[in-house]
């Protein structure tokens, strides 16, 4: 991306304001009468909208791997451009991918950007069809949906079958980030996701197989000025249960607004909030490449559910984007265990703000 454009988005993204949706964006306001293969696309009028894809996936011969790879779309504008130039656009796409190989502890990234347009750019108002250059993730006429991604040090080329039909992050998909409204986000998830292909690192590629989960979210205010970050993470457990917890973070480290959604073998959805959740980090590391300190292990008490304990499953997962807006952040594969250390199952990890405050950003 030229560095007039980085300059453009980095200011949108990152422009300081208050908590409301201006340019007459889009509000996450009520719950949403969903459609789908419709709502898997590209949601116009909102600021922000991203498809987040993560998995623990193994070789054949159980070398364990975690990837990543998401589709960020922010706009300038609610609405199209109205002069007509092969220039003029609202939206601006960036990606960011990794590959942790866990047995060598080497978290491995790449990442891409630029504005909306035919070659370059663009996401599909119907169907989930997003691409970025030679990045892309597609569902084809069977489901089945297709990531590809080559940059740097890795290649990702996997197929993604659907298991479990969209969750909903909340009722009618309406998912709460603060006690404002409008401090919110439509969004939904792909829990189980059956996936074979090939992950490459360092020139030597893997045959693997494992879970993934998507995430798709879109919105036009979600972090408070208050809020610093949030600490967010995915849970495919043995027994069939996928949860999905998150807590955003006030500057004293406390949570200042927390959620849940536990999906019960059987497909059924029950959510919980406030003083259902309970999320405390400690153990942190502390990052050479940004100075920020995540909490590595994770003690998780949700209603109805025994405790357990999250950790990544190895400490350096950081991603610092090179060529994107510089947002920092962790984005660790994980795993989680009863109090006696037995392994439930693996997920993912995300702690954003621990580097540099978010505050009023999103």
């Amino acid at each position: 991306m030229r560095p007039f454009f980085l300059c453009i988005l980095f200011a949108m993204i990152f422009r300081p304001g208050p908590l409301r949706a201006a340019d007459d964006f889009a509000q996450a306001l009520e719950p949403r009468a969903w459609e789908f293969p419709r709502d898997h696309g590209r949601h116009a009028g909102f600021r922000t909208e991203w498809w987040y894809f993560t998995g623990n996936l193994a070789a054949a011969d159980q070398r364990p791997f975690g990837f990543e790879l998401t589709f960020f779309r922010t706009s300038i504008a609610p609405s199209a451009p109205k002069r007509q130039s092969p220039w003029a656009t609202t939206d601006f796409y960036f990606a960011h991918a990794h590959v942790a190989d866990i047995a060598d502890k080497q978290y491995l990234t790449a990442d891409l950007g630029s504005r909306a347009r035919d070659g370059l750019a663009m996401a599909s108002d119907q169907k989930l069809d997003v691409s970025l250059l030679d990045w892309s993730a597609q569902q084809s006429a069977d489901g089945v949906i297709h990531l590809r991604a080559t940059g740097g040090e890795i290649a990702i080329a996997l197929d993604c079958s659907i298991e479990r039909d969209p969750i909903f992050q909340g009722p009618g998909g309406l998912s709460g980030k603060g006690r404002e409204r409008g401090q919110a986000s439509y969004y939904y998830s792909l829990t189980r996701l059956a996936t074979t292909g090939t992950l490459s690192v360092h020139g030597k590629t893997f045959a693997v197989n494992g879970l993934s989960w998507m995430d798709h979210e879109f919105s036009s205010n979600q972090l408070g000025k208050d809020q610093v970050g949030w600490d967010w993470l995915c849970l495919q457990l043995n027994s069939g249960t996928d949860l999905m917890i998150y807590r955003m973070r006030a500057a004293d480290g406390k949570s200042d607004y927390s959620f849940a959604t536990e999906v019960t073998p059987d497909g059924q959805t029950h959510y919980l909030s406030g003083d259902a959740i309970q999320m405390q980090g400690s153990d942190p590391w502390t990052s050479p490449h940004s100075g920020g300190r995540y909490p590595q292990r994770w003690q998780i008490k949700l209603a109805g559910l025994e405790p357990m304990v999250v950790q990544p499953r190895f400490e350096d997962q950081e991603l610092c984007p090179t060529q994107s807006p510089k947002v920092i952040y962790y984005e660790g594969a994980a795993e989680a265990t009863d109090e006696r250390g037995t392994v439930l199952g693996l997920g993912y990890l995300e702690m954003t703000g621990y580097a540099k405050s978010l505050g009023g950003s999103f």
